[in-house]
């Protein structure tokens, strides 16, 4: 169900599938009524086409007022979830690891204090209370008895973020180490379920899970793909996808997984090529990815990869489009392996334009320049000779120049 002029019902069904919930049917009013979201006419309709249907829930593709809410409950004689409920109860079913929960906890808890109405335990268990094995795993959010009171919620609230700060500023230092050396950083980033899992598979070999489901990742995954000969190893970084009117709790709560687009040196933007969306969604990766940047410490800019996967589910007419529309684009199906290898390439094209692989022979009264590339490089190789030592990295262009003095000759081919 949907009101005014931002309507994107498809996406909200699939978020509904997500959940494991059944699109019944839909409803839609071009005004937004600020009684109770539809207009009277419009609530006599919605509970008529609940009646007729027998659905259990009603989800609005908009964030309800308390008082909406309620109004469009009594009327429509369902339990009513609204868009912000709904992507919260996907997170915390998709939520693994101790911070995550937090987050998604405080997201929760940040949504909730206005409204004091209760979760819905219907939806709760349809969540799965948070996934993932083991005891620990189990009780999240969703299986908490969290009908505080407003004081009592709002202690709850400092509590986590006093952790979260904790881990924030943890995360802070193990970034700036990340930063001050390693090998080359690329992060798969665009909107969600464009397919970025599946492609981190194709390139790394992991194991991950790539369900077709919103939100299927949360937690931030970082996995190595060595290069070998003249090519330079790199990290590539999956990170949370991107959607229409995320909720503002949860943009500030999972800045930890859109910091490795941040400290990315190329960001890979996957879409899916099938959405009949496309282009806005392309659209809205790209003003998340400039709205985070802009927060940054004035390093230099990311580079940029486009990439269309799931090219496999569109015509051929489609594909000939997409190529003369987006001619530097990388078009792929990361599900069946077609135009990875290609991906690869550039990838390793746009890092050679930023990285340079060189062997360097330090003599060994300048040791403490060894200490200093292992600070600032990625050492693939290090061996003692009589007249110093002899080392093969990666590093970024701009500090080759400094090196050039120790310089023995290009990394073979």
């Amino acid at each position: 169900m949907a009101s005014g002029e931002d309507r994107h019902l498809d996406e909200l069904g699939r978020l509904a599938e997500t959940l494991g919930l059944e699109v019944a049917g839909t409803l839609e009013q071009t005004r937004r009524d600020g009684v109770g979201y539809l207009g009277r006419g419009k609530r006599e309709e919605l509970r008529d086409l609940v009646r007729k249907l027998g659905a259990s829930f009603v989800l609005a593709d908009d964030e309800l007022s308390a008082s909406q809410a309620r109004v469009l409950e009594r009327d429509a004689g369902a339990t009513v979830v609204d868009r912000t409920e709904l992507i919260i109860r996907i997170f915390e079913a998709h939520a693994r690891d101790a911070a995550s929960r937090l987050q998604v906890e405080l997201a929760d808890l940040e949504y909730r204090l206005p409204r004091l109405k209760g979760r819905n335990p219907e939806l709760s268990r349809l969540a799965g209370g948070g996934g993932g094995g083991g005891r620990g795993a189990t009780r999240g959010p969703g299986e908490q008895q969290l009908e505080y009171d407003r004081r009592d919620i709002r202690e709850r609230i400092s509590v986590i973020r006093r952790k979260l700060r904790t881990e924030e500023a943890s995360r802070a230092v193990r970034g700036a180490r990340l930063r001050s050396g390693g090998p080359p950083k690329v992060a798969l980033v665009g909107y969600t379920n464009a397919g970025k899992t599946t492609i981190l598979n194709r390139l790394s070999g992991a194991g991950k899970s790539t369900r077709d489901w919103l939100f299927e990742t949360l937690e931030t995954t970082t996995r190595l793909v060595e290069g070998g000969g003249s090519r330079p190893d790199f990290v590539v970084t999956d990170t949370v996808g991107f959607i229409r009117k995320l909720p503002t709790q949860l943009v500030h709560s999972f800045a930890s997984t859109l910091e490795a687009a941040r400290d990315a040196d190329v960001l890979v933007i996957c879409a899916d090529a099938s959405s009949p969306e496309l282009e806005e969604e392309v659209r809205v990766a790209r003003e998340t990815l400039r709205e985070l940047l802009q927060t940054a410490d004035g390093s230099r800019a990311p580079a940029e990869i486009l990439c269309f996967n799931k090219v496999d589910l569109i015509p051929h007419h489609r594909v000939v489009h997409l190529r003369n529309r987006h001619p530097d684009a990388v078009l792929t199906s990361a599900l069946s392996g077609e135009g990875c290898e290609a991906l690869l390439e550039r990838i390793y094209e746009t890092i050679a334009g930023m990285w340079e692989r060189v062997e360097l022979l330090v003599p060994h009264e300048e040791y403490a320049i060894v200490s200093r590339l292992h600070g600032r490089a990625e050492v693939h190789s290090r061996r003692h000779t009589e007249r110093g030592v002899l080392m093969e990295v990666t590093l970024p262009r701009e500090d080759a120049a400094r090196y050039e003095g120790y310089r023995v000759a290009a990394a073979s081919t």
